[in-house]
Order: structure tokens, then sequence, then C-alpha cells
């Protein structure tokens, strides 16, 4: 079995959800009660979210190409980025690392794609819906993404960073959270809605959404990993 890694702590509510989920799926595969070994490297999110937030990618690459060595050194077959946010530079640090790592945003991608939609929406920090890295990956794939309006990228990633990485569930934020996804349906035709922060699964759940396919980058993620674990 391969031995997954984990630069965690982006943020530490969803690290939680990575871990149990990782643990949870790997026992209903293999039918048992043991439990799979992992690395975990977690991190100061607020340092890694200055270097995002900054536009001071070289940083970036050096600070998590130093955690992965560091997973590598533990043992580690591979590595994963448990946050959507710092994958704006995951093709850059993959090239530079040693052991493979997988993709949030590729695997995602392909996720979707392959339940045959055409057009979502993206929720996230501002860098992920706005910088275009989940677009083009998505585009890769024959999906057309179309994040929310400026403004309401503004209103997702001031309650994303202020209260959902907090764990800071708050009722009328849900409500608008879910209004802007509807509107981008009569708006712009959108028939799922990527959940491109790892905190988003925290506040909205496919009940919400009678008419969208939500897809969870978390769940989507971990079962990736799982299958690596399980595949040589």
């Amino acid at each position: 079995m391969k031995k997954p890694g984990i630069i965690a702590g982006i943020g530490p509510e969803s690290t939680i959800q990575y871990y149990r989920s990782i643990i949870r799926l790997y026992q209903q595969k293999l039918d048992t009660k043991d439990y799979p070994e992992i690395s975990l490297e977690s991190i100061n999110m607020t340092k890694m979210l200055g270097f995002v937030f900054r536009e001071d990618f070289t940083e970036l690459v050096q600070f998590l190409k130093a955690r992965v060595l560091l997973l590598e050194k533990s043992g580690a077959d591979f590595a994963i980025l448990a946050s959507n946010t710092p994958h704006i530079v995951f093709d850059q640090l993959a090239q530079e690392v040693d052991i493979p790592m997988i993709s949030i945003v590729e695997e995602t991608a392909r996720y979707v794609a392959a339940t045959g939609l055409e057009k979502v929406s993206l929720f996230g920090t501002q860098s992920t819906m706005s910088r275009g890295f989940y677009q083009q990956k998505a585009g890769e794939h024959g999906v057309e993404i179309i994040a929310p309006d400026e403004e309401q990228q503004a209103y997702i990633h001031d309650k994303y960073m202020n209260e959902l990485v907090f764990d800071n569930i708050i009722p009328e934020t849900k409500e608008k959270l879910v209004a802007i996804a509807e509107d981008q349906m009569t708006k712009d035709g959108i028939q799922g809605l990527i959940l491109g922060g790892t905190e988003l699964p925290l506040i909205l759940k496919q009940d919400d959404f009678p008419h969208l396919k939500i897809f969870d980058t978390t769940q989507i993620h971990v079962q990736s990993v799982v299958h690596m674990m399980l595949n040589d």
C-alpha cells in the first residue's frame, strides 16, 4: 500500500474532514478495521495565503516544496495539498518535487466531465474563483466554468475567510450563498456548482440545491487519494 502525505492546516477544519474521510473510505474499500499510515505536515495557513494574495508565486512554490520534502522524508509515496487555493502553483510545484502529487483541480475537472455537465459555477477564495486555473483545467475536459460576478465573489471570499475557515456556520450566510448559485442558474444557465474551497462543504450540501449538481472537491480528492493508496 502507498502512504499518502498531506500538506494540511489550510484550513484545520477541512484537514479534519480529509483525515476522517481517507480513513473511512480506506476501511470501506478493504472491509477492515485497520487504519492506514498517513503523513501530515500542518503548515501556517496565514503565511501561505500571504504568498497567494501578494501573488508571490515563486516563494509560494518554494514554501510548499520544502513541506513536500518533509513528507517524502517521512516515507510518503505521494502528496496532496488539502486546499484548492494553493493549486494556483500546482503544476510548477509538481515539477520540482520527486514524489507524485494528486491535483484536486484535475481530479474535480475529470469528475465533473464524467457526469456529462457542460456548464458549472465555482465558489472558493477570490484567487480560486478569479485566477483562471480551474477554468483552464476544466476547459481541457470540455467543461465551462462561469464564476460569480465580482460583487458576489467578494462576498463569498469574505465569508469564506472570516467565517468558514473558523467553522463559524451562520444561517444567513448559507441563505446568501444558495441565492448566489440560484442567481447564476437563472442568468448563466449553470447546471452544477463546484465547491472549490474545502471548507464550503461545512455549510453547503446537495440537499440545499434541488436543481443543481454539487461537487464536493474534498470528497473527490479523497477518492483519488485512496485509489492511489490501494493501487500499484
